[in-house]
């Protein structure tokens, strides 16, 4: 119910993110930060399986938790145990490390609490709304730990000798992965609505395959991808100038998977009568594994 993968690449991403892009070393506060997103995350997916149980009785009835396995009643005190759980984390972690000026980070993570039950409770049936929501929850997620540090510093009076770091190469670093992981969210969110079809149209959602049908759907994966690959090809040679060859044979590899991405709706497009949730179930795969390779590849930058 929780997708533990997801978190534990949640975490992994935060972490690299603050060793090997911003090169902070290991502090309580940005621990507990890291295990409330966790949570908190956590959380989000619980409430999103509790207003989504009639869907899922349709598009994936073999992964039902809700009313199979957790009664609603249980899940809801399981969604605000993680939830608060996750917040008091983000208040020890904001008042920790910015004593009493803790409320930027802590009112940051509690506005991702409310954004993300807001996008269960109704905003992932809005036409578009819905993937930019969870791809910008994602990707926030890439860009808090920069966030941290910068705050941290500016209250030690540090950020001054360590400007052209932070504000020039961490950020720059920073900023190329967070492109990365919202682009690759919201391109998995749509290709998961095409999956979905069937279940979200008998719950009036306002997907994009829905409303605009799923040969436009398919156009603006590929056109999303094609400004992925480039991003991605683009990004993997700055990389391979810095003397990061590693990362620069990463990232090169996670652009071909989202490369098939493109080629797979261009064969569908070619030939109808393939099976279409099959060939979704696959780019879903190509994606799910680029992203793994995009996150690895940071552990590889020093």
């Amino acid at each position: 119910m929780v997708r533990w993968p997801n978190l534990v690449i949640t975490a992994l991403m935060m972490f690299l993110v603050y060793y090997n892009l911003v090169g902070m070393v290991s502090t309580v506060g940005f621990t507990l930060l890291v295990i409330s997103m966790v949570l908190i995350v956590a959380g989000g997916y619980v409430i999103n399986d509790i207003f989504d149980m009639d869907i899922d009785e349709i598009n994936k009835p073999d992964k039902l938790i809700v009313g199979k396995y957790f009664t609603e009643k249980q899940s809801n005190f399981i969604y605000w145990s993680l939830t608060i759980i996750g917040l008091a984390c983000a208040l020890a972690s904001s008042v920790i490390m910015f004593g009493k000026s803790f409320l930027t980070i802590f009112s940051c993570m509690v506005l991702l609490t409310c954004i993300l039950y807001s996008y269960s409770n109704g905003y992932k049936k809005r036409l578009v709304l819905g993937n930019v929501i969870v791809s910008l929850s994602v990707a926030f997620a890439v860009f808090l730990p920069w966030l941290f540090v910068m705050l941290y510093m500016m209250q030690e009076d540090m950020l001054v000798e360590n400007y052209d770091v932070l504000m020039h190469i961490s950020l720059r670093l920073v900023l190329i992965y967070t492109a990365f992981a919202f682009l690759m969210t919201l391109i998995r969110e749509i290709v998961k609505d095409i999956q979905d079809v069937k279940g979200d149209g008998l719950s009036h959602c306002r997907t994009i395959p829905i409303i605009w049908g799923v040969n436009v759907a398919q156009i603006i994966v590929i056109a999303l991808s094609c400004i992925t690959v480039a991003m991605i090809w683009t990004a993997s040679s700055y990389f391979s100038e810095l003397g990061f060859r590693i990362t620069y044979y990463m990232l090169y590899a996670s652009g071909v998977l989202v490369f098939l991405v493109i080629g797979n709706n261009c064969i569908l497009f070619a030939d109808k009568s393939l099976r279409i949730e099959r060939q979704f179930r696959l780019q879903s795969m190509f994606l799910k594994i680029s992203m793994l390779i995009g996150v690895l590849s940071m552990f590889f930058i020093k």
